[in-house]
């Protein structure tokens, strides 16, 4: 198990994972950063906006970002429009 920060990316900034997560690797990090970003998505659109233009940074225990999860990649596909 290695220790994924999932750090929230918006537009005013950064908001730093001071706990993190222990997951096996990158791709159990992504996922838990795709499953955040949902249940963060629907509080936003619950109140009336949506944050398309966040991300997570998952970073290791070094502090280096290895990952970007646009939080448009947790939504299903058929929800994006490319028109």
């Amino acid at each position: 198990m290695s220790r994924f920060y999932l750090h929230q990316q918006t537009a005013s900034g950064i908001i730093e994972d001071p706990d993190g997560t222990e997951v096996s690797d990158l791709a159990a990090a992504r996922h838990e950063a795709i499953l955040a970003a949902r249940q963060l998505l629907a509080n936003a659109i619950l109140h009336g906006v949506a944050p398309l233009g966040a991300a997570f940074q998952i970073s290791d225990e070094a502090g280096q970002v290895l990952l970007t999860v646009p939080f448009r990649e947790a939504l299903p596909p058929h929800f994006i429009s490319i028109d």
